[in-house]
């Protein structure tokens, strides 16, 4: 009896090897077993049986990992389905699938067909409307005289585990959990929550670049459990399936949630500093009543960018193709991509000469303006390295990592000091994340928010002045399928990434003279490109992209091309999928 093998890595398979006679009824379909695999031993999944094969001379299987199948036929369709969409091999999602269940054992089916349900309400009241649809559950499954139930909470990030997890103490059917724990999400539950389904934690950076809210809907359909997805600002994916009836959705009023002030900030071209009149006028009035404000500046350290005056030179990161942050409170220069720092007094490397000026505005620098004008006030900055809570505080500064207290932190005033930058963003979902945001930092403002702006027209400042969320969605999916994007079409990024620029660079050119060739002409293929970022963590990076409506076609034709080519065995390439 022979087994088909495959194996953790980026590598097809299957693999065939010899079942001994003494472990022919210990192996079967979905069992883990021990082989060799080259000078090693190692560990994996057998995916099918034969009679015979192919190949003269097999190695045996040493030993079975458990006394027991840990997938069954179901689990092995959903990992194909997975991997033809995603572009890893089999054995890299099974591997995913073991390591992040809570038990090895095969998945459960139920005999059901899923309800799908977005309900649109605000951050605070996540936890209640949670506990609502649940108590629904138990009551119809009581009726029908069964106290049988079992729920899933997906959650962003870890700090939001345990605000739930405080939330639903006692409740033993309630189980919580963060992105990788979509793949325990089988029929053993009643319902899967998905809390805010747009956060980009959702998204694995990773291979397999899987994104959870497409693999919780698919699973869903497999194993039968229920979904409700609860979040303000839902992805416009999710939006799209409202739209054509795929999911029902249902909202609570919004009516407690101030409608943004855009701030023009053409109008006060003259006046220095960052802050405009209104908002500082605001924040003062705050203050004289005894209330809370908070800033929101997605930008860390005192300066963005610091350059020589005498020789023009940008001070870089040694590791990454990116300028140094100066933070004066550290007194240091730091990269953003790993954990390079330089000293305060670090001279010019180019003319050996202490002449930098910095330039950008950072929290820290909105920190020093803030010191200057309000003087009395108790002011704090907090960001996602600051691992400390927020503390007693007048005006607040800080980055979007605030979020991970909303629902518990509350404000009279909040105001954007750049949001031009959130819109700016080289990025497909930029009009859609800055309009998330500042309906999440909204949800926090008990009487105001400000926008400063210098383009006050954008649709997307346009729907948060008038409370348009209808009209905001409209307007995005329209985009979307003007310039073909998800979930009208698919972007696929090939990335080439490898310590040599020059054999980084001709591999991503090569593959991308053989994908002309082999694509076919429903596909939009770009030229290999530097990443924004061309080197990080001394890794030059290459990419090229591809469109199509039907992801697995191109994906597979993609696979097969690149399986073609030779390429330096020190570059890697991955497929991130709608990056």
């Amino acid at each position: 009896m022979i087994a088909q093998v495959v194996f953790d890595l980026p590598l097809d398979g299957p693999f065939d090897y010899l079942i001994p006679v003494q472990l022919v009824s210990k192996i079967v379909v979905g069992t883990r077993v021990k082989v060799p695999f080259g000078p090693k031993i190692q560990i994996g999944i057998v995916i099918g049986l034969l009679e015979t094969s192919s190949i003269p001379k097999l190695k045996p299987i040493l030993s079975p990992c458990e006394a027991f199948p840990v997938l069954n036929a179901l689990d092995l369709t959903f990992a194909q389905d997975f991997c033809a969409y995603y572009g890893c091999s089999l054995g890299e999602t099974l591997a995913t699938m073991l390591r992040n269940k809570k038990e090895l054992k095969p998945s459960i089916q139920r005999d059901h067909k899923p309800v799908r349900t977005l309900y649109r309400c605000q951050p605070h009241s996540y936890a209640d409307k949670i506990k609502k649809i649940i108590d629904g559950y138990r009551r119809r499954y009581q009726d029908m005289g069964c106290d049988y139930c079992h729920f899933f909470i997906l959650v962003p990030d870890s700090f939001r585990t345990e605000v739930f997890a405080q939330a639903f103490k006692g409740l033993g059917s309630v189980r919580i959990g963060t992105r990788s724990s979509v793949f325990d999400c089988d029929g053993q539950f009643d319902c899967v929550f998905m809390v805010d389904d747009q956060d980009a934690s959702y998204k694995q950076e990773q291979t397999p670049m899987y994104e959870t809210r497409q693999v919780l809907l698919a699973r869903s359909s497999l194993f039968g459990f229920d979904l409700a997805f609860v979040g303000i600002s839902p992805s416009v994916e999710l939006m799209a399936l409202v739209r054509d009836h795929g999911i029902k959705m249902i909202e609570e009023p919004l009516a407690s949630v101030p409608k943004a002030r855009l701030v023009d900030l053409t109008n006060y071209k003259f006046v220095p500093g960052l802050l405009s009149p209104p908002v500082r006028d605001a924040i003062d009035l705050a203050l004289k009543a005894g209330k809370k404000s908070i800033l929101v500046l997605n930008r860390k350290g005192s300066y963005r960018l610091t350059r020589c005056v005498d020789c023009a030179e940008v001070l870089k990161c040694s590791h990454c193709d990116s300028p140094l942050v100066y933070s004066r409170a550290e007194g240091k220069y730091s990269c953003r991509h790993c954990t390079y720092t330089v000293p305060g007094d670090t001279v010019c490397p180019n003319c050996h000469k202490p002449s930098w000026k910095s330039v950008g505005i950072g929290v820290e620098q909105l920190q020093t303006e803030l010191k200057k004008q309000f003087p009395q006030a108790k002011i704090q900055t907090f960001e996602r390295s600051n691992l400390n809570t927020i503390q007693n505080f007048d005006i607040l500064i800080s980055t979007q990592a605030v979020l991970r207290f909303q629902g518990s932190l509350q404000v009279s005033v909040a105001a954007f000091i750049d949001f031009d930058a959130e819109l700016n963003r080289l990025d497909m979902r930029s009009g859609f994340n800055a309009f998330s945001l500042a309906l999440h930092i909204s949800c926090m403002a008990l009487e105001s928010v400000f926008i400063q702006t210098r383009n006050i027209n954008h649709y997307v400042l346009q729907s948060l002045s008038k409370a348009n969320t209808k009209g905001f969605y409209d307007e995005e999916l329209k985009l979307r399928k003007e310039f073909g994007f998800s979930p009208f079409k698919h972007w696929v990024k090939i990335s080439w990434r490898g310590k040599v620029e020059k054999s980084t660079k001709e591999a991503a050119e090569g593959a991308y003279k053989a994908l002309i060739k082999s694509a076919s002409e429903n596909y939009t293929l770009t030229p290999p490109l530097a990443d924004m970022v061309g080197r990080k963590r001394d890794q030059f990076r290459f990419n090229v992209m591809l469109q199509a409506d039907n992801v697995p076609l191109l994906v597979a034709c993609i696979k097969s091309t690149l399986k073609e080519i030779k390429r330096p065995s020190r570059v890697i390439v991955t497929l991130n999928i709608d990056p």
